[in-house]
C-alpha cells in the first residue's frame, strides 16, 4: 500500500481541538477536565443504574431439572360444564406458579378460564384468567399462589374449567412426549441481585473453565480495565478494544448454552467431521452410512433440549444432569457422513475451527466451547478492521473514533454471532475489512494494492457464505470516489485496478471453486428448484414484499438485526424494537436533510465538508446497496423455489460500522466541533451498552431462570 496516493489530512486545526499538539494548553486542560467529568458522571450513572436493577423483584424461577416439551396436538377445547383434570408434579420446594401452553385458535375463543390446584381434598389455590389475554401457543400464567414449602416430588391435581357465561375455552397442548404442556415455577419474592448467583452457578455446569463464576468475575474486571485504558489513553484504543472484544466473546460463549446458538449444530457438525475424519465434507456424496449428524451430536442436542418449545428449550442443571450427559456422550460415536445442512460451505471457517476441536476434551460440550474460541478470535480481528475503518472516517479524532468502535463492539447480535459456532463470524470479519479498504479508497488516487486486498476480502467473504459478496459495494463506492475526486483519467489505472480486485477474488473464491471441482465436491451454492406453477416475475415478488405496516421488514432488519437470540426465539422487549425503529426513521430524516443541504450548497462547501459528504455517501450507499443486494439474492431464490423465506437479519451485520458511524458523521458535518462528534459517538455507545446489558439479561432469563 506504499504506492497509494491519498488526500491530505482534512482541516488539521479542527482535529487538533481534540488531541492535536497545537491546541492551547488552557483549552487542552479544559477539555481533559471536561472529559474526566463526563467519565465520572457516566460511572455514577452506571453504578446507580446497576444498583437499581439489582434490587428489583425477579419473580419465580424454574427448577434445576424442569419440564421440556414440544407441541404435538391440542386436547379437546374446554367447554362450559365440562372441566378437564390434569396432574402437575413439583420439581422443587416452594412451588408458587403454574403456566400452561394453550391453543386459543388465534384469539377466537370467548371465555374466562378458572384454574384450581388441589392436594388431595385440600384446595391449594384457585384463580381466573380472561381468555382474551391468553397468547396463542405461548406459555401463560394460569395460577400464582403463596409458595408451598415442601413441594419437591409432590403431585397435585389441576382442574381447568370455563366460568358460566363462557362460550368455548382454550385447549391444552399435548406434547410429543405424551405429557401435557404445563410448567412449574418456584421461590418468588427474590430480587435480581439474589438471582445472579443462581445464574452463574447454572452457567458453570456446561461452560468451559473460563465460564466458572470466579473466572467470569475476573474477565469482567479485565473488560472494565480495558475500557478505562481506552478512556484514559485513546491512543491505546485498538489494544483496549481487542481485549474488550475477546472478553465479550468468552463471556457470551459461556452465557449461551452449547448448541443453542442459531444453526450451531449444523456448523459444529462440519467441524466435527473435519476433525474426526481428517477430510472435507462432501455434501453431494451418495454414500450414507451414519447420517448427517453423529451420535454424540444427537446426545448433546437432546440434553440441551434444543428442539423443545420455548422456554423449555434449555438444559437441565445440577451435578446429576451433567454426569448423565457426560456418560451418554462418552458412549456415543462421533462418526457421521458429513452431509449436514452446512456441508456445502467452503472450509475457510471450519478448517481452523477443527484445530480448536482437537485441542478440547473428549466430550461434545467441551468441544463446542473450544470451537467458540475461534469465533471469539474472529471477533477480535473484526474489531481491528472496524477500528481502521473508523480511523479513515475520523482521522486525528481518537476520542470520537473510540466511541464509534465501542458502539460497534457492543452491538448485541454481533456479540452473539462471535460467540457461537457459525461461519457468519467469518463473513462479518471480511465485510469489516472491505469497509476499511473502501473508506481508504475514498481518499486514494492510486491504490493497486488496496484494490488487490479488497478483492481478496470480498472473495474470502463469499467463501464464508455467498451473500458475503455484498462486501463489493463499499469497495466499488470508495474506488469511484477516489478516482472522481482526483480526476483520474489514466486508463491503466481505471482498468488495471479493477482487474487487480478481480485477481483478489480469483485467488480466493476462484481458487476454491477450481479445487472443489477437482476434489469432486462441486458447488452447493445453487438454490433448490420447485415446479409449482406460480408466477415468479419481479412484479409478483415485489407484491409479496409490500406491507404498509412493515411487519416483515421490521422483523428482519430491526428484530433479527439487533437482537433475537438463540434459534431466533429469544427476543428483546418490544419497547427496544420500537425505539430502534424510530431511530431508523430519525436517521433517515437526517440523511434526507443532509442531501438537501448538499444540493443547495454544492459549490460553497469547503474541503472538510466535501470529505465528510463523501464519507456519508459511502455509508449511506453501502447500507442501501447491501440491503437491495439482499433482496436481489432473495429474488433469485424466489425465481427458483417460489418462496420468499430466505433472508435473516444477521446476514447484514457486516454493515453495523457504517450504520453506527453515520449519525456521528452527520453531526460532525453540521456541527464542526470535535467535541460534538465525540459526545455523539459516546452517547451512542452508552445507548448500545444499555441494549447489550438488556440482551444479556434476556438470555439469562430464558436459559437460567
Amino acid at each position: 500500500m506504499a504506492e497509494d496516493t491519498a488526500l491530505p489530512e482534512p482541516d488539521q486545526g479542527q482535529a487538533q481541538q481534540e488531541v492535536g499538539p497545537a491546541a492551547p494548553p488552557l483549552r487542552r486542560r479544559w477539555w481533559s477536565r471536561s472529559r474526566v467529568l463526563w467519565i465520572a458522571v457516566a460511572a455514577v450513572v452506571v453504578m446507580a443504574g446497576t444498583a437499581l436493577v439489582l434490587v428489583q423483584p425477579a419473580g419465580a424461577v424454574r427448577a434445576d431439572v424442569t419440564e421440556h416439551f414440544d407441541l404435538a396436538t391440542p386436547e379437546p377445547a374446554i367447554l362450559p360444564g365440562e372441566p378437564q383434570e390434569f396432574t402437575v408434579r413439583a420439581r422443587d420446594d416452594r412451588l408458587s406458579e403454574i403456566r400452561a401452553v394453550l391453543a386459543t385458535y388465534q384469539g377466537t375463543i370467548s371465555c374466562d378460564l378458572r384454574a384450581t390446584l388441589r392436594d388431595g381434598s385440600q384446595t391449594v389455590a384457585t384463580g381466573t384468567v380472561p381468555c382474551g389475554g391468553i397468547p396463542d401457543n405461548e406459555p401463560t400464567t394460569i395460577l400464582a399462589f403463596d409458595p408451598i414449602e415442601d413441594s419437591a416430588g409432590q403431585s397435585y391435581d389441576l382442574t381447568l374449567e370455563v366460568t358460566p357465561g363462557s362460550v368455548v375455552g382454550p385447549s391444552v397442548w399435548e406434547s410429543t412426549r405424551g405429557t401435557d404442556s404445563f410448567m412449574t415455577y418456584y421461590d418468588p419474592g427474590r430480587r435480581i441481585g439474589d438471582r445472579v448467583a443462581l445464574v452463574l452457578d447454572r452457567m458453570g455446569d456446561y461452560a468451559a473453565p473460563w465460564g466458572a463464576p470466579g473466572a467470569l468475575a475476573l474477565l469482567c474486571l479485565v473488560a472494565v480495565g480495558a475500557l478505562g485504558l481506552l478512556v484514559a489513553r485513546p491512543r491505546w484504543g485498538l489494544v483496549a478494544l481487542v481485549v474488550m472484544v475477546l472478553v465479550r466473546g468468552v463471556v457470551w460463549a459461556a452465557l449461551i448454552p452449547p448448541l443453542q446458538g442459531m444453526d450451531e449444530g449444523a456448523h459444529f457438525a462440519n467441524v466435527q467431521y473435519i476433525a474426526e475424519e481428517g477430510r472435507l465434507p462432501v455434501w453431494n456424496t451418495t454414500e450414507h452410512r451414519y447420517g448427517a449428524y453423529s451420535e454424540s451430536m444427537g446426545v448433546a442436542t437432546e440434553a440441551m433440549h434444543v428442539s423443545s418449545h420455548r422456554p423449555t428449550d434449555r438444559p437441565d442443571y445440577g451435578e446429576a444432569a451433567v454426569d448423565a450427559l457426560l456418560a451418554a456422550d462418552g458412549a456415543a460415536g462421533t462418526d457421521s457422513d458429513g452431509t449436514g445442512p452446512a456441508a456445502s460451505y467452503p472450509p475457510t471457517y471450519y478448517g481452523p475451527a477443527a484445530v480448536f476441536y482437537l485441542a478440547a476434551g473428549d466430550d461434545t460440550v467441551s468441544q463446542v466451547q473450544a470451537v467458540r474460541l475461534w469465533s471469539a478470535l474472529l471477533g477480535a480481528l473484526a474489531i481491528a478492521f472496524a477500528w481502521l475503518f473508523a480511523g479513515e472516517l475520523f482521522p486525528l479524532q481518537r476520542w470520537t473514533r473510540a466511541g464509534v468502535v465501542v458502539a460497534v463492539a457492543l452491538q448485541p447480535m454481533l456479540a452473539h454471532q462471535f460467540a457461537i459456532v457459525n461461519n457468519d463470524g467469518w463473513v462479518i470479519t471480511c465485510g469489516f475489512a472491505a469497509l476499511w479498504l473502501g473508506a481508504r479508497l475514498v481518499r486514494s488516487a492510486r491504490a493497486p494494492w488496496v484494490m488487490l486486498a479488497a478483492g481478496a476480502a470480498v472473495g474470502l467473504g463469499a467463501l464464508g457464505k455467498p451473500f458475503g459478496a455484498i462486501a463489493l459495494f463499499p469497495v466499488a463506492i470508495g474506488w469511484v470516489f477516489g478516482k472522481v475526486q482526483h480526476r483520474v483519467t489514466d486508463w491503466r489505472r481505471l482498468v488495471g485496478e479493477p482487474l487487480l480486485a478481480a485477481l483478489g477474488v480469483a485467488g480466493t473464491y476462484g481458487l476454491w471453486t477450481v479445487l472443489s471441482r477437482a476434489l469432486g465436491i462441486g458447488s452447493g451454492i445453487g438454490f433448490p428448484t420447485s415446479a409449482d406453477p406460480v408466477p415468479r416475475d419481479p412484479v409478483t415478488y415485489l407484491a409479496t414484499q409490500w406491507d404498509p405496516g412493515f411487519v416483515e421488514f421490521r422483523g428482519l432488519w430491526v428484530t433479527q438485526f439487533w437482537g433475537n437470540f438463540g434459534w431466533v426465539n429469544t427476543p428483546l422487549p418490544q419497547l427496544a424494537y420500537e425505539i430502534l425503529w424510530w431511530s431508523y426513521l430519525a436517521l433517515g430524516v437526517a440523511v434526507v436533510a443532509w442531501f438537501v443541504a448538499v444540493v443547495r450548497r454544492w459549490r460553497s462547501r469547503d474541503q472538510e465538508q466535501r470529505r465528510l459528504d463523501r464519507l456519508v455517501t459511502l455509508c449511506v450507499g453501502t447500507g442501501v446497496l447491501s440491503l437491495l443486494g439482499m433482496y436481489a439474492i432473495e429474488y433469485l431464490f424466489f425465481r427458483s423455489t417460489g418462496r420468499t423465506d430466505l433472508l435473516q437479519g444477521r446476514y447484514l451485520l457486516m454493515v453495523v460500522p457504517v450504520l453506527l458511524a453515520l449519525p456521528v458523521l452527520l453531526v460532525q458535518r453540521f456541527v464542526p466541533r470535535a467535541r460534538a462528534a465525540a459526545i455523539t459517538a459516546w452517547s451512542l455507545a452508552g445507548l448500545v451498552l444499555a441494549l447489550h446489558l438488556v440482551s444479556i439479561a434476556v438470555i439469562a432469563r430464558h436459559y437460567y431462570l
